[in-house]
């Protein structure tokens, strides 16, 4: 090859990596494709809005107005897309800290038996009928049975005051199956009308949110981003290993207990809202990484704004796609991540028996 074709040839290929890109460019790329996510998400439906009238629209509902459009917009659309930004952030962030914690690239906010728990939790007051007695009875036994499993698979997981990361993963897997058994079993003693409660709740979905749900899921996750954030130094330093982090005085166990309990509160809520939303914890935080690179400082932030766009685009799809039929967006994230899933499984499988 010319020389000189070979230097214009390299040059090209570090223009064209993400690297080549500065990482504020990269930040403003992905405000701006959830931006645009949130702009279709709020106007397009059964009955299309202008972009030109939302806020007007929606002025004038905060004002008392209850025309079509307000009403469709502040009641409905508006928390269902608030909604699912701060849960995908919130499930998406969690899985990048989760990933980091565990030195497992198919870690994920389910592996830690939260996604488990919260649904036996609100599959139990389903079928006991607290959703007759008050709204609020189904996100809260979900977000406590969410808690108290992450609780139970850390005490599991620790022994003598250190939890190992194995121990820990293997835990998860045992209270997570035990869960589903348990909810296996109640939908099989339930009703057939109770039965098709749980089952839409079971699939993860936005219908029904409201300005109470958005108020609950942004605190916890809000607060999780914060947290996770002051741990991302220490996070990195972690996934070298836990004698290097210890010798440069990064307290490991410390680090694992600030990390479940946080990440516990922010999925045990999106949970107990949205039901479960499956594999946005593991297919974001991949494509950011190579978007944005390992550190956690940048992947975190990065998670939560894919996150957020990722779950409101495919409630876009689950709203539009066999409309007026609209789908569960469990169903629609699960079409994504499985396959992402099994890509993910044939790559360590390559990498492992090549190394």
């Amino acid at each position: 090859m010319n020389p000189l074709n070979h230097k214009w040839s390299a040059a090209l290929r570090r223009l064209c990596s993400v690297q080549a890109v500065p990482v504020s460019v990269r930040f403003i790329l992905l405000l701006a494709l959830l931006l645009l996510a949130m702009a279709a998400e709020v106007s397009v439906g059964p009955m299309n809005i202008p972009l030109s009238r939302l806020l007007s629209a929606t002025w004038a509902y905060w004002h008392g107005s209850r025309t079509a459009d307000a009403v469709v917009l502040g009641a409905i659309r508006w928390p269902r897309l608030l909604v699912a930004a701060f849960a995908g952030a919130g499930l998406a962030s969690t899985g990048a800290v989760l990933q980091a914690l565990f030195r497992n690239p198919m870690a994920d906010p389910a592996i830690i038996g939260v996604s488990g728990g919260g649904s036996l939790g609100a599959v139990f007051m389903i079928q006991i009928g607290a959703q007759a007695v008050s709204p609020w009875l189904v996100p809260f036994g979900a977000f406590a049975a969410g808690l108290a499993a992450v609780l139970v698979v850390y005490r599991l997981a620790t022994v003598d005051g250190r939890t190992a990361i194995h121990s820990l993963l293997l835990s998860g897997v045992a209270v997570a199956s035990l869960c589903s058994a348990v909810v296996t079993l109640l939908l099989s003693l339930a009703p057939l009308e109770t039965m098709q409660q749980i089952m839409f709740w079971l699939m993860g979905g936005l219908d029904g949110s409201t300005w109470s749900h958005v108020l609950v899921v942004a605190v916890f996750v809000l607060f999780a981003l914060i947290v996770y954030e002051s741990q991302a130094h220490a996070l990195d330093i972690l996934s070298l290993g836990e004698e290097q982090a210890e010798g440069v005085g990064v307290n490991p166990q410390r680090v694992k207990q600030v990390t479940l309990v946080t990440a516990a509160l922010a999925v045990g809520s999106c949970v107990s809202v949205t039901g479960v939303i499956g594999f946005v914890g593991l297919i974001v935080p991949h494509l950011m990484r190579l978007w944005m690179g390992p550190s956690q400082r940048l992947l975190i932030p990065a998670s939560a704004l894919g996150g957020a766009a990722l779950v409101t685009a495919a409630d876009i799809v689950a709203r539009m796609a066999l409309a007026p039929v609209e789908l569960n967006i469990g169903v629609v994230t699960s079409c994504l991540g499985a396959p992402f899933f099994l890509y993910l499984l044939r790559r360590q499988y390559h990498r492992e028996v090549q190394g």
